[in-house]
């Protein structure tokens, strides 16, 4: 399998993290083909809107290119899909659906992709994610791009605690990503569709307060009204920053997604941390809540 790898959000500042991560792909059997402008930098973005905006369309036309993974995330994906040609992003449709990897900031792109396209995406490792991975990593990348069969989202090795905030099962395809995108997309064109689905987010460096406003977003807007259940992932280095009053994250979560009354489970590997789950976004799941589990049903991957 060739892999395009592309950079629409941020540069990377150490490049042997990159290198590391093409290193450790390839060592499992794939070759990896870095887009023209991945390297680039422009202050906080890699490189020009339109030059970001040209390596993703080019990755994902290319017949070659068996998948097209993103080497970070950080900032800059909205102005990526902003700078896109809605001309030939359309004539992707008539295209065979392709792999593409990412989180983060990347949940935009996957917004953009299921709107526009209608293909099944994954949240999961970027190529940087591969400068260290982990055999949790591995494994949850072979299960969701390599096999056909269903797989289980296992807990973290490194903390199994798994936690049942409102007990059932729910059986729906899967949405969500990083938080902080989740709430900017309210009210763009590749806004994920949550109605229905078992959604999953996720953050990172955020303080408690921060938190519950996005997710407040969230509730407030409708965007939570009739999902099927709720994941909550990991909120990485999310702990109170400033001074002054505060409640934890728990309380949050309590506070806000509990009155939903849908299953939910909170504490899998899905986000920020070591442990990197991938989820196939749009294909089917089964939350239960009561047991503690996630199983993505169907293969993500013909």
């Amino acid at each position: 399998m060739h892999l395009g790898l592309v950079a629409p959000s941020s540069p990377t500042l150490e490049p042997s993290s990159t290198a590391r991560g093409m290193r450790a792909l390839e060592a499992l059997g794939f070759t990896t083909e870095l887009a023209p402008h991945a390297t680039d930098a422009y202050g906080y973005l890699a490189g020009s809107d339109r030059d970001r905006a040209e390596d993703l369309l080019t990755m994902l036309e290319r017949p070659d290119i068996d998948a097209v993974v993103c080497v970070r995330g950080g900032c800059g994906a909205l102005r990526t899909a902003m700078a896109l040609d809605p001309e030939r992003l359309r004539r992707l449709r008539n295209r065979a659906p392709k792999v593409f990897v990412g989180y983060s900031d990347i949940t935009v792109l996957h917004g953009l992709i299921e709107r526009t396209l209608g293909w099944t995406t994954f949240y999961g490792p970027m190529v940087i994610s591969w400068a260290q991975p982990t055999d949790y990593l591995r494994l949850g990348w072979r299960r969701a791009l390599m096999d056909a069969g269903p797989f289980p989202i296992d807990p973290d090795p490194d903390d199994p605690f798994v936690e049942t905030l409102v007990p059932g099962v729910a059986e729906a395809e899967l949405g969500g990503g990083c938080l902080t995108l989740l709430a900017a997309l309210i009210g763009t064109p590749w806004e994920p569709d949550l109605h229905g689905r078992i959604v999953f987010f996720e953050d990172i460096g955020e303080d408690p307060y921060r938190i519950e406003r996005l997710l407040s977003q969230l509730v407030a807007s409708g965007r939570l009204e009739g999902c099927a259940g709720i994941v909550i992932g990991e909120h990485a280095n999310c702990g109170p920053r400033e001074p002054g009053p505060t409640i934890g994250l728990e309380q949050v979560f309590r506070d806000l997604v509990l009155p939903l009354g849908v299953p939910t489970l909170y504490h899998l590997p899905i986000g920020h941390g070591r442990q990197l789950a991938t989820l196939p976004l749009g294909a089917r799941a089964r939350l239960d809540a009561d047991a503690g589990t996630l199983t993505v049903l169907e293969a993500g991957v013909s």
